[in-house]
C-alpha cells in the first residue's frame, strides 16, 4: 500500500518551523528549542495512551529525547548545539518510524517530520556560521 503525504500538514510543519526560526536568536542550551524535543516525544505517549497502543517503546522515546536535551545542558554550547540537532534528527528518524498511523495520526507525522529537520538544520546552520 502506498502512503501519501498529508500536504497540509506537510505544508504546515515546513510553515512552522520556517516562523519559529525566524524568530530564533542565538542558541541557548535551556532554550525552548531544547526543551522542545521532549515535548513533541510526549505528545507520542499521550496519544498511544488515548489510542490504547503499547506505550513502553514510546516511554523510551521519551526518556531518550528528555535525555538529548539534558545532556545539551551539560555541554560546552557549542558541541550541545551539534548533539540537540542530532536529537532532532532522531526525532525525525521517530517520526518516520511512526508513519503508519498506529501511534499518532499520520497528519502528526506528515506536520513534525519537516519540522524537526528544520530545527535541526538551523541548529546546525547556526553552529557552523558562529564557528
Amino acid at each position: 500500500m502506498t502512503r501519501t503525504l498529508h500536504r497540509p500538514a506537510v505544508a504546515a510543519g515546513v510553515l512552522i518551523g520556517v516562523l519559529g526560526l525566524a524568530d530564533l536568536g542565538p542558541f541557548t542550551p535551556g532554550g525552548p528549542v531544547t526543551w522542545i524535543l521532549p515535548l513533541v516525544a510526549l505528545g507520542y505517549l499521550i496519544a498511544a495512551h488515548l489510542r490504547g497502543t503499547p506505550r513502553r517503546r514510546q516511554l523510551a522515546g521519551l526518556a531518550a529525547f528528555t535525555g538529548v536535551a539534558a545532556v545539551t545542558l551539560l555541554l560546552d554550547p557549542a558541541v550541545g548545539q551539534f548533539v540537540l540537532a542530532a536529537g532532532w534528527v532522531g526525532h525525525a528518524a521517530w517520526d518516520w518510524a511512526h508513519r503508519d498511523g498506529s501511534v499518532v495520526p499520520r497528519w502528526y507525522v506528515d506536520c513534525c517530520l519537516p519540522l524537526d529537520l528544520l530545527i535541526a538544520a538551523s541548529l546546525v546552520a547556526a553552529a557552523v556560521s558562529i564557528g
